[in-house]
């Protein structure tokens, strides 16, 4: 990424969106509608907020169209503990989509949790990049939409 800073210390992984914070003000405006309105929104590096993409868990990633119409769409389970709601992120005009590790295939699963991301204007719309624990994932789109849903979580203990 080029803004967000995340990197693997001896006791974890320090993450640090402040850079891209102070960049995105400047960048919104070269971003696609959809991109700009997830990038900007308040709670997305909010660590302690109910819609920070922080320990979302990828959980599939589909795909359709053809040259120029090609879409994704990335599935984002919610972590019980932190979240009330799954996101779907889905990107029209899909020019390419990047797996690390490549031998995964569209298997996010293995992924594993997401720990931040960093949406930037690129000259076909916008460029999404997806760190999580154990890889990541790298979209560039013309345009991005994504959407919140409600999810049940049984494993949520009540308030005490």
């Amino acid at each position: 990424m080029r803004y967000v800073s995340v990197e693997r210390t001896r006791s974890g992984v320090a993450l640090d969106p402040n850079e891209y914070l102070r960049q995105l003000p400047s960048l919104a405006d070269s971003l696609p509608e959809g991109a700009r309105r997830f990038a900007t929104d308040p709670g997305h590096y909010d660590f302690f907020g109910q819609r920070c993409v922080k320990d979302l868990k990828p959980a599939r990633l589909t795909s359709g169209g053809a040259d120029g119409s090609a879409w994704l769409e990335l599935y984002l389970r919610h972590n019980c503990w932190k979240h009330e709601e799954d996101l779907t992120i889905r990107y029209s005009g899909v020019q390419s989509l990047t797996i690390e590790p490549a031998d995964q295939g569209l298997d996010v699963v293995q992924l594993q949790d997401v720990m931040l991301d960093e949406v930037l204007p690129h000259e076909h719309g916008c460029r999404h990049e997806i760190v999580c624990l154990s890889g990541r994932l790298i979209v560039t789109s013309q345009d991005l939409a994504a959407t919140w849903q409600h999810a049940d979580c049984p494993e949520r203990e009540p308030d005490q």
